[in-house]
């Protein structure tokens, strides 16, 4: 992810499967919080993915870090200028 202070863009989160009953919490995490304002990320029940804002906060860069599935970790690179 490439913004601006203060811009929005959307992203997907896509899973194989869909999410049980009751949706799934995708556990994401960052090591730039103050470049990163998004909300919680649920896949809704019978769904297989969900699309978020994620909006720039203060300038730097970092990741977002999806961890959970299959024993791995995905990474997005983020930078907010």
């Amino acid at each position: 992810l490439d913004l601006a202070q203060g811009q929005t863009q959307s992203v997907t989160f896509t899973l194989p499967q869909s999410a049980p009953s009751g949706g799934l919490l995708l556990d994401i995490t960052t090591d730039a919080p103050d470049s990163v304002i998004m909300p919680e990320v649920v896949i809704p029940a019978g769904s297989n993915s969900v699309t978020v804002p994620v909006r720039g906060g203060l300038p730097g860069s970092g990741n977002l870090y999806l961890t959970g599935f299959g024993g791995g970790e995905v990474v997005i690179p983020l930078n907010v200028r």
